[in-house]
């Protein structure tokens, strides 16, 4: 471990390996990042130190943007140094200044003022959970703590800023502009309290667009000072010129619409999912956001078929007399078939050999029938009882259930000689 914070494997006089070279949320002094490599966030602070949403990079055109990479996010912040050559981010060790160079000169400075003498503190930089890249110091003695000396100034302005700082359906607000809160739009729910960047789930789900579904079954709610923003182009569509009145009507009526926002006289309806709802002051100032709530009491009920379609216990009761009235008939057609008549003879018959007590003579041969004789005496007498020709002799499904599982005695069954012959 190297007195800059650097930790480097060698072999004899060369380096195998260091840790300035394979960065992850941190940035030490000395420490330079080509074009490249990138910065990770924390997924959850210091709770969690798995990768995060948010990226730091330094791209291959020269640019340095930070970005929600996870949500194809193109970049909230970036330095404007696209098209420069030979880009680095370099946290200078002897003034501790962190600056974006290219092959000439300083092309996008970023700190100004750091605590001095720098040799009284100790220094880094890092991207955050929040999504915001801050500079840190700490005096050495009598340090209370890491104190923030910079950070993009935006996002200082505005710390909401950040691509879906509060996850999907996920409302951040900042009253302060200094600290943020994640709340869940109103009729959704958070999948994590303890971790906002998971987002939200709507309490009650409704198909809007269902061909019972009416106004009834929800409303619609207004927030004042929000915004959905979702990106030059990524609206689904855009009304003007509309007053609030006009804006909230047409998204009412538009069953695909879910939210929109209303800016200035422009009505923009927005896709799903919403991914960046906030309020921040100054940008969202003014602006009125609309979304769809559902009536928890008053939905109707997302179904595949007709209202006057037969339920599953008719499809099934069908389907098993069917099943009988086959198997009966399929019997009677064999027997009464000229074929099988030198091959039929009375005392095959199970009900005979069952009313004399010989069922288990014709299953002797079986070994595998006879060590459990009981189970299958009991299968062939419920099943001649299922095939009596005389309805009103057939047992309800109720009782072939109880006769099946042991619960009902069950005698024997009625003679179908007379009907087959």
């Amino acid at each position: 471990m190297q007195d800059d914070g650097n930790f480097v494997v060698k072999t004899n006089s060369s380096k195998v390996w260091e840790s300035f070279d394979s960065p992850t949320n941190t940035i030490l002094l000395g420490q330079v990042l080509v074009m490249g490599q990138k910065l990770y966030s924390n997924a959850n602070g210091t709770i969690d130190y798995s990768t995060g949403q948010y990226m730091l990079e330094l791209q291959t055109d020269g640019n340095v943007v930070m970005s929600a990479y996870k949500f194809a996010d193109p970049g909230y912040w970036y330095t404007a140094t696209k098209d420069n050559k030979n880009v680095s981010l370099i946290f200078n060790q002897s003034t501790a200044f962190m600056y974006v160079v290219n092959q000439t000169s300083i092309a996008y400075p970023m700190i100004r003022e750091v605590p001095t003498p720098i040799g009284d503190y100790y220094h880094r930089a890092m991207i955050t959970d929040y999504g915001t890249l801050q500079q840190f110091v700490h005096r050495k003695e009598n340090g209370s703590g890491w104190t923030v000396v910079w950070e993009p100034e935006n996002i200082k302005a505005e710390p909401c800023i950040p691509f879906n700082i509060c996850g999907v359906y996920g409302f951040c607000t900042s009253i302060d502009n200094t600290t943020i809160n994640c709340t869940c739009l109103p009729g959704y729910s958070p999948r994590d309290p303890s971790i906002p960047s998971k987002g939200c789930y709507p309490a009650t789900v409704i198909d809007f667009c269902a061909p019972n579904s009416s106004a009834s079954n929800f409303y619609l709610e207004e927030i004042e000072n929000a915004d959905f923003p979702n990106g030059d182009f990524a609206d689904m569509a855009r009304i003007t010129p509309v007053d609030v009145e006009a804006c909230g009507k047409a998204i009412m009526d538009d069953c695909f619409a879910v939210a929109g926002v209303l800016v200035e006289s422009v009505c923009y309806k927005k896709r799903t999912p919403l991914l960046n709802a906030r309020r921040s002051f100054p940008s969202t100032s003014n602006i009125v956001a609309f979304i769809k709530i559902p009536k928890a009491n008053n939905n109707p009920p997302i179904q595949d078929k007709d209202d006057d379609s037969p339920s599953w216990i008719a499809l099934l009761a069908g389907l098993l007399l069917c099943s009988t009235m086959a198997l009966l008939f399929a019997t009677i057609t064999i027997c009464h078939h000229p074929l099988a008549q030198p091959y039929i003879s009375r005392k095959q018959l199970p009900v005979p050999n069952v009313r004399a007590g010989n069922l288990l003579a014709i299953v002797s041969h079986d070994s595998e029938v006879l060590e459990d004789f009981c189970r299958f005496e009991r299968m062939v007498l419920v099943g001649l009882w299922c095939l009596c020709p005389n309805p009103a002799l057939r047992p309800s499904m109720d009782k072939v259930t109880q006769m099946l599982e042991g619960t009902s005695e069950i005698d024997v069954p009625p003679s179908i000689e007379a009907y087959l012959f």
